[in-house]
């Protein structure tokens, strides 16, 4: 294993937030990850639109201590949750931009103000009641963000004849508050041990470390850990996160393009599995991208149970996580060979 600091976040209860007028609504709303805690009592304050959130939203505007309300999308959360503090917000709700309950998301690092995201239908109703006249609401959060250490664990199969050379198989262990991780990442880390599985005994000339990453949920930081202090030639590296739920298997990286999004869909031919490729970053192959080695996400896509409670493994199709492996396990071998 690799033992690593990090900033540790959870929350000590689940969010409230309450309509006041012009009646009162009980709302259902996901604390975003280093969010910071409200006063014991809460926050009580009017509602504002804002919309999207961005600066050119927020431009003039004065809120003295309003709570802000922001569409999601287009800037990262971090950036809405900046704007509205320095705004003077009290607090910021993003509505979800898609069907299904409120997603929790990274801030990455602590923020000013209390971040909470609602469901896109709460969030409707809430605009609309905004458009005809002030709400007003009180929302609690409960967090605690302290300095704590995670871990990366690592199987390490040698290679052969050039061991100095690493292809590394990874799925980060973690999952959010309040969201039982089945597909994200549970599904995952169960592909990777089957990769495990399915290559310990073939040899190979470069070595295989196949690596369960810690702290991916709060900025990718045991991948980036592993990447900082490699001291192996890492010639290539296979991601895998959510691969349990949806229509098919994706190929991706951040550019979607690259000698190995190729190698997977020539692999996925050879086994009869329909990929189709894509450009998505945002899980632990960035990491690695960002110090230029080469690599390949494999995922189903989107999920409504992303970052939500309801992401448990009745939902979980143990063919896609079969697919996911067979395919991970061909590329690796293509690379380590």
């Amino acid at each position: 294993t690799q033992t690593f600091p990090f900033q540790f976040f959870d929350e000590t209860e689940p969010p409230e937030l309450m309509m006041l007028t012009p009646l009162e609504v009980s709302l259902h709303p996901a604390t975003m990850l280093y969010s910071t805690p409200t006063p014991k009592d809460g926050v009580e304050a009017e509602l504002a639109d804002v919309g999207l959130g961005r600066e050119e939203d927020l431009r003039g505007k004065r809120l003295d201590g309003k709570v802000a309300l922001a569409q999601r999308g287009q800037i990262r959360f971090a950036q809405k949750a900046s704007f509205a503090a320095a705004a003077g917000a009290s607090a910021i709700i993003i509505i979800n931009n898609q069907l299904g309950p409120a997603q929790t998301g990274t801030l990455l690092e602590p923020s000013r103000i209390p971040v909470v995201m609602v469901p896109y239908d709460e969030g409707l109703r809430l605009g609309a009641w905004l458009a005809a006249g002030p709400v007003r609401v009180r929302l609690v959060v409960r967090t605690v963000t302290e300095q704590r250490t995670s871990v990366n664990v690592i199987g390490i199969k040698p290679g052969t004849t050039a061991p100095a050379e690493v292809v590394v198989v990874g799925a980060h262990l973690d999952s959010v508050p309040l969201s039982p991780g089945a597909n994200d990442n549970a599904s995952g880390v169960a592909t990777v041990l089957e990769v495990a599985r399915l290559l310990a005994e073939v040899p190979t000339a470069r070595s295989i470390h196949f690596v369960a990453f810690g702290a991916e949920e709060l900025g990718l930081v045991g991948s980036g850990y592993y990447v900082a202090t490699r001291t192996l030639s890492v010639r290539g590296m296979v991601n895998l996160d959510m691969v349990g739920h949806g229509a098919q298997l994706l190929v991706s990286n951040s550019a979607g393009r690259g000698e190995l999004l190729g190698i997977a869909e020539q692999a996925a031919g050879r086994l009869g599995i329909h990929v189709q490729r894509m450009s998505f970053g945002s899980s632990d192959h960035e990491s690695f991208e960002k110090a230029g080695i080469p690599v390949v996400f494999i995922h189903t896509g989107d999920d409504n149970a992303y970052h939500t409670p309801q992401d448990v493994s009745s939902r979980i199709d143990p063919q896609l996580l079969a697919q996911a492996a067979s395919l991970a396990a061909a590329v690796v071998l293509d690379i380590a060979r």
